[in-house]
């Protein structure tokens, strides 16, 4: 038995009886009879096959901070690209602000609890206000009366000193006109001028502002005295108990309860956000949206925080290569001159252009990352596809492959005899033979030359 190491593989030759010598794989001797060749003899063993794609480094676990409540930041205390532990302090709000608003919500808490408390007093009238009710809608409705016409004669008297207005500025802007092939006379500036305060007059005018006052006023008061028409109305045609009913007792309940639920929220958020912004977990500051000074809205993003500690490499492999690859699968990656095991965790289901050709995009999850992975870089990362043991096996230079499909040549009795197979997986230096072999069986090829079927073939030690 002879051997031969080629690469880091060990290839065995041997002598056979039915040949003149056994010759390792690139060692020929030639012969005046036949054509000197290199020779493998079909064995079992190991073989691995391994894909080799380029990556980046990447985290599969990120977190985007938002604000919970409407306030002003105070100070952010990272930069984009910064390593921080749990608990660290990213960003931290205006404490006056903050104090401000928790002093409002207080405030508002208040209101609420006595609006609804006024309301349900109000509840405790008596029949006796149904000939309350009933005497003051005679006035009511007098008071309507007086003050829709009231509006209709301030309106009038609106619309005309409008009207007088509008005519005068019509007027001077035909006088300026008739004196615009003087434009530097005093005149058409007086004119000019006469315009603008007549345009300012229309809207600012000392009359017209209180006429609009008093229209403001007038049509304010026509709908409270509507609004207590329809209360005494309300009131005159109820019976004897209060106006409000026992729904709108419930009602005005659930109001309030609903206000303390929000206001008691809005504190409970205050009193968080005096902790700050802080960390959940170890990573990287990849992104920052906040500014020192600036007014954040509830659910404006803040900052996103990669971690470490879940670290994948995202690739793109070929529609040849994808073929051998699945979950799971054991790789090898470096990255920075540091080598790292990891597993296949996820294959997409679709295609993409990955920059330089179509690619499928395969996540690889780290075992064991460390502190000292620099998000974005780029890895190299080698995938076991495959492990096998106890497989037939020949030198992947052996094989050929036309439109029939892939072909050996084996020599039997001097002479080279092609025979086609079915072939499993293969690396650089090696290839499964499923079918069409078998063990013992004495490949041979050429370097330079083609072998052709009964060829005379020499394989001498």
């Amino acid at each position: 038995m002879i051997e031969m190491i080629k690469g880091k593989k060990k290839i065995i030759l041997i002598s056979s009886a039915l040949v003149a010598a056994a010759a390792i794989g690139g060692v020929s001797i030639s012969s005046n009879a036949a054509m000197s060749v290199n020779a493998y003899q079909a064995d079992k063993g190991s073989l691995e096959s391994i894909v080799e794609v380029n990556g980046t480094v990447e985290s599969d676990t990120d977190k985007l901070y938002y604000s919970d409540i409407d306030a002003k930041i105070g100070k952010v205390h990272i930069k984009e690209g910064d390593f921080v532990k749990k608990g660290d302090l990213l960003i931290s709000y205006d404490e006056e602000d903050l104090e401000k608003l928790e002093t409002m919500a207080n405030l508002t808490a208040k209101a609420d609890l006595g609006s609804f408390e006024g309301s349900m007093q109000s509840s405790g009238r008596t029949a006796g206000l149904y000939n309350e009710a009933k005497t003051n809608l005679e006035v009511l409705n007098q008071q309507i009366a007086d003050t829709e016409a009231q509006i209709t004669k301030t309106q009038n008297s609106l619309m005309e000193k409008k009207a007088s207005l509008a005519d005068f500025g019509a007027k001077l802007q035909v006088s300026l006109i008739e004196w615009s092939d003087e434009p530097d006379s005093d005149e058409y500036e007086n004119l000019q001028k006469l315009i603008q305060t007549n345009a300012y007059e229309q809207q600012y005018a000392p009359e017209i502002v209180r006429m609009q006052e008093e229209l403001d006023s007038l049509k304010l008061t026509l709908t409270d005295l509507k609004e207590y028409k329809s209360e005494m109305t309300s009131q005159k045609a109820s019976t004897v108990g209060g106006i409000m009913t026992k729904g709108e007792k419930e009602r005005l309940t659930a109001i309030k309860e609903a206000n303390e639920l929000t206001n008691s929220e809005k504190l409970s958020y205050y009193a968080a956000a005096k902790e700050g912004i802080r960390a959940d977990f170890e990573g990287i500051v990849t992104e920052i949206d906040a500014a020192e000074g600036s007014e954040v809205y509830c659910g404006a993003k803040l900052l996103t925080l990669k971690s470490l500690s879940d670290v994948v490499i995202k690739a793109s492999v070929n529609k040849y290569d994808i073929v051998n690859i699945e979950k799971g699968q054991t790789v090898s990656v470096n990255i920075k001159n540091k080598d790292y095991t990891g597993k296949v965790s996820r294959i997409e289901r679709m295609t993409k252009d990955s920059g330089t050709g179509t690619g499928i995009g395969v996540e690889i999850t780290l075992d064991k990352p460390d502190d000292s992975i620099i998000l974005g870089l780029e890895a190299k990362a080698k995938i076991n596809t495959a492990s096998l043991s106890e497989v037939l096996r020949i030198p992947l230079e052996a094989l050929s492959e036309d439109e029939e499909g892939s072909y050996v040549f084996v020599a039997n009795d001097g002479k080279a005899t092609k025979k086609f197979v079915e072939c499993g997986i293969r690396n650089d230096d090696m290839v499964e033979i499923k079918d069409g072999l078998t063990e013992g069986s004495l490949v041979v090829w050429r370097d330079s030359e083609e072998i052709t079927d009964g060829m005379g073939v020499k394989v001498n030690k």
